[in-house]
């Protein structure tokens, strides 16, 4: 009987040893950590140009926002950040770093080189955006000053209408697809703003131009905060907002939203990571965490 009590020990422990070797080594706050992630050293945060409507939505949804900074514009992205001018610059420098992270809009997000990691365990996919499950979703806006004229107003129609089904390519669209009969006014509009909005603008216009071929439309990629202050100043029929308009903006402009959208947080294709928590993705972009071995 000893001996096979003895055995029966001796059993359990390489079980458990077994058990403890197969498993990943835990952080400091008790979660696995992944394999390979410290092979990938120091963290690189990609980050947009400030005045970037993607990059102040991303600051207030993850908790970047300036506090007290001098520079009411500014946020607490590290200051090693390398800075993107556009998505599609975000997701070239991903693909060419390896240790690299960013954010785009998730329309652009499916690019070779790079992968998409969830968010609090949830990805950027339609439902999980319309229904604001995903904790990265935003709203595109069209923005003015004063009243618009006959064509603008035509072309806005069009946006709200049949110009859904475009909407709906690659983004959420927020209203029903219906029928559109243009006036077919002639005349020029011009665009300005948001680099993340302009790709799905350029399609609105393009199919918007079918209904109406007397119309001229020029789109011009800025950032959002370009695009919002040449509105008020009435440098452009139409702005371009990918981010929630302040409140001194909302009392000297009219919008409305037309599509909502996620941003995407993008990593190198080689990056074992597949998900991060807000807490996790703020310390990231605010220099907290420097290396990829500390998640």
């Amino acid at each position: 009987m000893y001996f096979k009590k003895r055995s029966l020990f001796f059993l359990m422990l390489l079980c458990c040893l077994v058990l403890s070797a197969c498993g990943g080594q835990e952080s400091e706050n008790g979660t696995e950590k992944v394999e390979g992630l410290a092979e990938l050293g120091e963290i690189q945060v990609i980050a947009r140009e400030e005045g970037s409507g993607t990059r102040e939505a991303f600051a207030q949804m993850v908790g970047l926002e300036a506090d007290g900074a001098e520079n009411a514009n500014a946020d607490q992205t590290r200051e090693d950040a390398r800075i993107a001018d556009s998505g599609e610059a975000v997701t070239e420098e991903i693909a060419q770093t390896q240790n690299g992270i960013g954010y785009v809009s998730a329309a652009a997000a499916e690019e070779d080189g790079v992968k998409v990691l969830q968010i609090e365990g949830v990805s950027p996919g339609e439902e999980a955006v319309e229904k604001g499950d995903y904790p990265l979703s935003r709203s595109f806006y069209l923005v003015y000053s004063g009243t618009l004229s006959d064509l603008d107003q035509d072309f806005v129609n069009y946006i709200n209408t049949a110009g859904q089904e475009v909407v709906a390519r690659s983004y959420v669209p927020v209203k029903e697809a219906g029928t559109f009969l243009s006036n077919k006014e002639p005349g020029k509009i011009h665009l300005t703003g948001s680099t993340s909005i302009a790709p799905l603008i350029e399609e609105l216009v393009e199919g918007y131009n079918e209904y109406n071929p007397n119309a001229q439309i020029e789109v011009t990629e800025t950032d959002s905060t370009q695009g919002l202050n040449a509105a008020m100043q009435g440098k452009c029929d139409l702005a371009m907002s990918s981010r929630e308009l302040e409140s001194y903006e909302k009392e000297l402009l009219e919008y409305e939203v037309f599509a909502k959208d996620g941003i995407a947080v993008i990593v190198n294709k080689e990056n074992p990571l597949e998900n991060l928590s807000l807490e996790q993705l703020k310390e990231i972009f605010d220099g907290s965490l420097k290396n990829w071995d500390e998640l």
